[in-house]
């Protein structure tokens, strides 16, 4: 768990807020149970490349979420991800603990290509041995928290959290799943813009990686193949009827796939050129494209490795009035549930 942001304030009243691409996700979650959950849609471009084009939707968006959820209390709990957040399994030194945020800044230096007054670092140590300590290292840029904060704000919220997609993600496995901590398990969310990873094993990240790749390559490679209109082609791409066949969408769909499915095993490739020995035993896959027909299957004989829809709410009770919505949009949640379960201070009493 990292909070990105440092604040001194705790509060056990916080609600999960996931800021995507294509919809704002607002889930309260108190005594292991959802106590509000909601979804609303933004605008195509409302946010591009990471970045907020239209405050004032996203703002609006959240509100209009928060009241949908029927959610209670002002302290929220967000997350960032993209191409501004870099996230670095480094070794340094064994040191004392009161040391070793010092440490980690000098090392810090040498794997962030910003300018070291420009992002916020935060830090989890894995583990150590040898005289080496194992430490996840993050850094994101000061102007992108600051961008997601102020939007927040202008909704009348409190950013009280700052995490990052991929941790909440693991976040909420964690408690679903605590008994596969035993074998690395990837965790991957195909949001509509960014596909976050996070390779996690004995309750900690070992690795973890954004990529720029979602459900819009879907939906652009729809458009363009049948000649229709974005909006036209994610709506025919989410089954809804806009008269278009469904076998007119197999071979765009069955393209990006493949790139996806490149995209994917490039990054695994990578993680195992970082990790000693280390396999990966299944892949768990979030996020609304997630859903996609046969998409996990696909990607199982591919890679080889078992693939399953993420099931964000195995352990955590979900009240009747949101039963349905749960059930229909569960690993698009995985998210916005593991900031759900965020609280001020429960970094620190995890040390």
């Amino acid at each position: 768990m990292l909070n990105i942001l440092k604040k001194l304030r705790k509060s056990s009243d916080t609600f999960g807020l996931d800021i995507g691409t294509s919809a704002v996700k607002a889930v309260q979650i108190k005594s292991g149970s959802v106590t509000g959950m909601a979804s609303v849609g933004l605008p195509a471009d409302t946010i591009a490349d990471g970045s907020i084009r239209d405050t004032q939707a996203v703002a609006d968006a959240i509100k209009e979420a928060v009241v949908k959820a029927g959610i209670g209390g002002l302290e929220a709990a967000i997350a960032v991800c993209g191409r501004e957040l870099i996230i670095k399994k480094v070794q340094i030194p064994e040191v004392p603990a009161r040391d070793v945020h010092d440490v980690v800044m000098l090392e810090a230096e040498h794997h962030i290509p910003f300018a070291i007054d420009e992002v916020f670092i935060d830090h989890h140590t894995l583990g150590r041995s040898s005289g080496q300590m194992d430490v996840i290292l993050v850094a994101v840029k000061k102007s992108k928290v600051n961008e997601y904060m102020a939007v927040v704000d202008q909704a009348g919220f409190n950013p009280l959290i700052v995490d990052v997609d991929g941790f909440a993600l693991g976040n909420q496995w964690e408690l679903n799943f605590p008994s596969e901590a035993r074998e690395a398990v990837a965790l991957i969310d195909i949001g509509a813009a960014i596909m976050k990873t996070n390779v996690v094993r004995g309750g900690a990240t070992i690795f973890a990686r954004d990529i720029p790749f979602g459900g819009n390559n879907y939906t652009q490679a729809i458009a363009q193949r049948l000649n229709i209109s974005f909006q036209q082609a994610e709506d025919a791409k989410l089954g809804k009827d806009v008269g278009v066949k469904w076998e007119t969408l197999v071979p765009p769909l069955e393209a990006i796939s493949r790139e996806l499915s490149l995209e994917v095993q490039r990054t695994f490739d990578y993680f195992a050129s970082t990790a000693e020995s280390e396999r990966i035993g299944k892949i768990v896959l979030a996020g609304g494209c997630a859903q996609l027909p046969g998409l996990n299957e696909y990607l199982a004989s591919n890679w080889g490795i078992p693939v399953e829809l993420a099931r964000p709410f195995e352990r955590i009770e979900v009240a009747p009035a949101y039963a349905e919505e749960a059930a229909a949009m569960a690993p698009a949640l995985a998210v916005a549930v593991g900031l759900g379960l965020r609280r001020s201070g429960d970094k620190e009493q995890s040390k």
